[in-house]
């Protein structure tokens, strides 16, 4: 999942989110900006980077457990569940869909990845109609990050298409591979 090179998963994996700390940590207090010790306590509540949570997690035993940031909660589920397209994504968190392919690892009940997939299929035709409306700037402003990346890429494809339908230099034509099955299909159901 992660990509070493790529600034967005970079930026993602810097995403801060909560954690509860199942053991004392001496000389960790700075983690928490409210502790006035030294030590870090279990049961503390901190926010943390993903990457950091990732690997704490990862340990045996495990120092912290991850809770799921309130943007992949059930009120914030639900909200998208009933209509998603309502949603400014943009707000909501800029890399919505990135950060929940990392937190759905740590969602026991599988809630998160079926929101992720549920939100993407009913904004679908948002991010199309915004890769061919004319007012771009409103239409690419309630997207998330990989929504306008993906709205652009079919901008420019929604551009070579009409480019090329307007040339008509090469027009389509069947292939005879094609034409001689169906005239192969045809003589086969006349012979029936």
């Amino acid at each position: 999942m992660a990509n070493y090179l790529s600034i967005t998963d970079i930026l993602v994996t810097n995403e801060k989110v909560p954690c509860k700390f199942l053991h004392d940590l001496p000389k960790m207090g700075f983690m928490d900006p409210s502790a006035t010790e030294d030590d870090l306590k279990a049961g503390t509540n901190v926010e943390i980077p993903i990457w950091l949570a990732e690997s704490l997690h990862a340990r045996r035993p495990p120092l912290v457990s991850v809770e799921l940031p309130k943007i992949y909660k059930e009120t914030y589920r639900e909200i998208l569940n009933a209509d998603a397209c309502t949603v400014d994504m943009h707000k909501l968190g800029q890399y919505f869909y990135e950060l929940g392919c990392y937190i759905a690892k740590y969602d026991i009940k599988g809630e998160v990845a079926t929101t992720l997939i549920d939100t993407f299929k009913q904004r679908f035709r948002m991010i199309l109609s915004a890769s061919v409306s004319t007012d771009s700037i409103t239409a690419l402003q309630p997207l998330s990050t990989s929504e306008r990346d993906r709205t652009a890429g079919a901008v420019v494809t929604e551009k070579a298409l009409s480019g090329w339908l307007k040339r008509g230099d090469c027009p389509l034509t069947t292939a005879t591979m094609v034409a001689n099955h169906r005239k192969r299909k045809r003589a086969e159901m006349e012979m029936l």
